[in-house]
């Protein structure tokens, strides 16, 4: 099974992520195939060097994106690589796993296996991570076969135009008048997401490509999750299931991209630039800690040696718990 990473400007959380995968996935052959959307080619370079097994694509804007990050150029406006993340799929196994370069693996689990009884169950996704969050795996349970349950969603309405006219219409005061005669809610827009993931799962290739139907060159969850919808309807024999238990995990201390929120002179590029290069030259490194949550104290010594005003670790911390704070609101327990 093809493993994917999507992964833009953070190896010192990639190298985390990769580790991880070798030191808890248990095939006799790994295939990891890393999707990169600008990372500087020293970090690739050194990553290469240290996993000499794994496949490095690059986006048709890497060369813009790497420029504008070593010179740094505002990145915020530049384009999403969706065309490499749907050619990777295309050219992916029938089944496979789909991570972000800020994932990690926290349990042993054997692939090879898990592809057979997706296959046996004519699973189509198989969440392994959920955030702590009984909303996003809303359902039923139908079995439980080795480390895998099986369920069955509980879906508000499964007709596309069900769907759409309550969960995927906002104009015109729809959505408002759906809540004031108690037909929307959060948590029934949230149990789509049982059926969905953006990362973090193994995808049934056929599936993964229609969540992308229609994208636009834009990431629109909603489109997806209608796509989601739509195929459920058009193939209601398939199954969707999750590991008995969260197999990988996500911390939460930085991001790819700055969030629409502000905290004093803080900015993720910078954040990101300073802990790259200080794990590039061997002053930073993430995989010393074994357990699933990162050592704080070691980025915070990073920052407070850096002394640079927009990455400070008052401000840093004020950006994770707000981070996190989104995640919070709707019932994640991170």
């Amino acid at each position: 099974m093809d493993i994917l990473i999507k992964s833009f400007n953070r190896p010192y959380c990639l190298d985390r992520c990769i580790q991880s995968i070798y030191a808890n996935v248990l095939d006799t052959t790994i295939s990891i195939k890393v999707l990169d959307d600008g990372t500087p080619s020293r970090y690739l370079e050194k990553l290469q060097i240290k996993y000499p097994k794994i496949l490095i694509y690059k986006s048709s804007y890497y060369d813009e994106k790497s420029e504008a990050i070593d010179v740094n150029q505002e990145l915020e406006s530049l384009r999403i690589p969706i065309d490499l993340w749907i050619n990777a799929a295309k050219d992916a196994t029938d089944y496979f796993l789909l991570l972000e370069d800020d994932f990690q693996f926290t349990k042993k689990i054997n692939l090879e296996e898990t592809q057979k009884i997706l296959q046996e169950e004519n699973i189509y996704l198989l969440k392994l991570i959920w955030l702590n969050n009984p909303k996003l795996i809303n359902g039923s349970t139908i079995k439980t076969k080795g480390d895998i349950t099986i369920y069955k969603p509980d879906l508000f309405v499964k007709r596309p135009i069900f769907h759409r006219l309550i969960f995927g219409t906002t104009r015109y005061k729809i959505r408002r008048i759906m809540s004031v005669f108690k037909v929307y809610s959060k948590d029934r827009a949230l149990h789509y997401y049982s059926i969905y993931n953006v990362a973090g799962a193994v995808f049934k290739k056929d599936y993964f490509l229609t969540l992308w139907n229609d994208h636009e060159n834009q990431v629109d969850e909603n489109l997806q999750l209608r796509n989601a919808v739509k195929f459920l309807y058009k193939n209601s024999k398939i199954q969707f299931a999750r590991t008995t238990e969260e197999y990988v995990a996500t911390g939460f201390l930085s991001s790819a991209s700055n969030k629409n929120f502000a905290v004093g002179n803080f900015d993720v590029f910078v954040f990101n630039k300073i802990l790259n290069q200080a794990w590039f030259v061997d002053q930073f490194n993430m995989n010393d800690d074994t357990s699933e949550v990162v050592n704080l104290t070691k980025i915070e010594g990073v920052l407070s040696a850096e002394n640079n005003f927009s990455a400070t670790v008052q401000d840093w911390n004020k950006w994770v718990f707000l981070f996190k704070q989104q995640f919070q609101k709707i019932g994640c327990n991170i």
